[in-house]
């Protein structure tokens, strides 16, 4: 889990996932570079951050944030993203079992995906999501849409389907 003052890391994994896949984000390299020490320390008052290493290297990062007028037991996730040399390997469930582990009460799981990104939704898919039926389009215009996934249950209902346990077991 990130902290404060780790601003640096998560800009930089950022910048690195918006070069990588491009196509998989909303937001492009050329306006987040822009993004200064006060813009990412704002993002850290209301997103939490992790980032999974593979020795001293950064290899994947998601951020979750409480949506305003959302419930209390629901949380989206954000900024998803896993170096490719080690996508398939537990890295993304890793991620999720962290920000899940920092939020214990929360029990449902929301993300937006574009609807052109099947390997992004067959990758939820296999870790429980399931699609909400909510769709949007996206605010620049250009036509695409995005989906909403879900995972777990409302805390009434139960547990929450990803992840269950720690990683690797």
């Amino acid at each position: 889990m990130l902290g404060t003052e780790d601003w640096p890391i998560a800009r930089e994994v950022r910048l690195r996932a918006l070069k990588d896949s491009p196509s998989a984000y909303i937001s492009e390299y050329e306006d987040e570079v822009t993004v200064g020490e006060e813009g990412w320390r704002e993002r850290f008052t209301r997103m939490r951050w992790v980032v999974a290493r593979h020795d001293r290297r950064i290899v994947g990062t998601a951020s979750s944030v409480r949506v305003a007028g959302r419930p209390a037991y629901e949380r989206h996730i954000e900024s998803v993203w896993v170096d490719p040399r080690y996508r398939r390997t537990g890295v993304l469930r890793a991620i999720l079992w962290q920000l899940a582990a920092a939020d214990p009460d929360v029990t449902e799981w929301r993300v937006w995906v574009l609807d052109t990104n099947t390997v992004a939704q067959e990758v939820y898919d296999r870790l429980g999501f399931f699609p909400t039926g909510e769709r949007q389009p996206l605010p620049d215009g250009s036509g695409r849409r995005e989906i909403r996934l879900r995972a777990g249950r409302p805390r009434d209902a139960g547990q929450l389907a990803v992840p269950t346990g720690e990683p690797g077991r």
